[in-house]
């Protein structure tokens, strides 16, 4: 441990805040480059469904703000969502962007490596130090002078680079199969608005058409409400003295989005009704702060209060129900209610309708569908395991808790379960 010094971030790496570019010049110009705002940082990754872009024409006079693969970006105002820290690692395929005011950029030096601080950013010391140090109430910050002071202990750059290529792996082969779920997702539910809202299913050219609540619909076919469609089971409401580290983990809305995590509790359950166990596979209904529909890949779990265990009614497939809801959720969504937490209330599947087709057609596209999604749950079985590997190595190795050169990457990939 001699190679390692006490260091702080600001010693280290090259920090920079972004400008105020003006909203009046935002455009929704694709050939534009992108804005990086806070908006678009999540814990651990980017999101550009809500992008705003800079006039190509005027991109030189901010190249200072010119962002590069590899990046480290950490989100000031808000730093701190339900998932985590905001911080995410710049792709190439975020490229060309700029930087935004209240979004600070890191960036190595000859001293650290950008992947080394990236890695260092996403450990659990770092979000320790940032959350206890959040101040505001109508919008909670940080300072770049407070992101300099977290101070660690930093090795030479040769094992930084030994620690890296260990912790790159792991987190690539996690990024690729994060893509190909996504992928898988969105055939679906590509597939599912091709049958269902275009109205463009294998045989559609001789049916005729009626009216409907939603549109001309074929004959045969009708609306449902999502009530008729499903039962749902809200989740066991668990009191403080359930939440162990013991036992079954218990899935609340955290779980859906991160998978099952050192941080989750857990129960034995043996008081607890089977009816509120779920195993991988099953469809859940977020219907509180976060309204949105989730096929369970954690395996044996118990489920929380404000979840729903969806099982659908004699005829219904899972695939096609699964799809169904979130076709509809910017509906639910809007009927949601509530100030601090949004939710629905449970009135709103009688409510919300959606286009059922008669039971061959069902069939048909369960056939077509039902293989995708089981390949999607494949793929999020092997996800938890790999990140599971990070997040148990990520503390140990950016601190010297670990030799990373004793450490048999090859040994633990295998290990991992499928």
């Amino acid at each position: 441990m001699s190679e390692w010094r006490d260091v702080t971030l600001g010693e280290v790496a090259d920090l920079l805040v972004g400008f105020a570019f003006k909203s009046a010049r935002f455009t929704d110009d694709e050939s534009d480059p992108r804005l990086l705002r806070g908006v678009n940082i999540g814990q651990g990754s980017l999101d550009w469904s809500r992008c705003a872009r800079w006039p190509q024409s005027d991109r030189a006079a901010y190249q200072r703000y010119e962002l590069s693969d590899g990046d480290v970006v950490l989100a000031m105002d808000r730093p701190w969502i339900e998932a985590g820290l905001k911080r995410a690692r710049i792709r190439s395929s975020d490229l060309p962007a700029l930087l935004v005011q209240r979004v600070t950029r890191m960036r190595g030096t000859e001293l650290a490596r950008t992947s080394f601080i990236h890695h260092l950013v996403g450990s659990r010391r770092f979000s320790d130090y940032i959350k206890p140090i959040v101040t505001g109430v109508n919008v909670p910050h940080i300072s770049p002078d407070q992101i300099k002071a977290f101070s660690f202990r930093l090795p030479a750059v040769r094992t930084q680079d030994a620690i890296c290529s260990v912790l790159d792996a792991i987190e690539n082969l996690s990024e690729n199969n994060r893509r190909r779920i996504a992928l898988l997702e969105r055939m679906a539910q590509a597939i599912y608005r091709e049958w269902f809202m275009h109205v463009r299913y294998p045989g559609h050219e001789d049916d005729e058409l009626v009216d409907s609540p939603l549109g001309p619909i074929p004959v045969g076919w009708q609306t449902s409400t999502f009530s008729e469609l499903g039962n749902y089971l809200n989740g066991f409401a668990f009191n403080p003295a359930h939440w162990g580290y013991v036992g079954l983990p218990i899935v609340k809305i955290k779980e859906l989005k991160q998978g099952v995590t050192p941080s989750t509790r857990r129960y034995s359950g043996d008081d607890i009704g089977p009816k509120y166990r779920i195993d991988t596979g099953d469809l859940l209904f977020s219907w509180s702060a976060h309204l949105d529909a989730y096929l369970w890949s954690g395996g044996p779990a118990l489920l929380n209060q404000h979840l729903f265990k969806v099982s659908p009614t004699y005829g219904v497939s899972k695939a096609w129900l699964y799809l169904a809801l979130r076709e509809r959720m910017d509906e639910f969504r809007s009927r949601s209610q509530g100030t601090t937490m949004k939710h629905i209330k449970r009135a709103a599947l009688a409510e919300v309708l959606t286009v059922t087709p008669p039971a061959p057609v069902m069939q048909a596209f369960d056939d077509a569908v039902t293989p995708v999604l089981e390949e999607l749950l494949a793929l999020s079985r092997v996800l938890r395991p790999l990140e599971a590997i990070r997040a148990a190595l990520l503390p140990k190795l950016v601190t010297g808790a670990i030799d990373v050169s004793q450490l048999d990457l090859n040994a633990l990939l295998e290990e991992s379960p499928a």
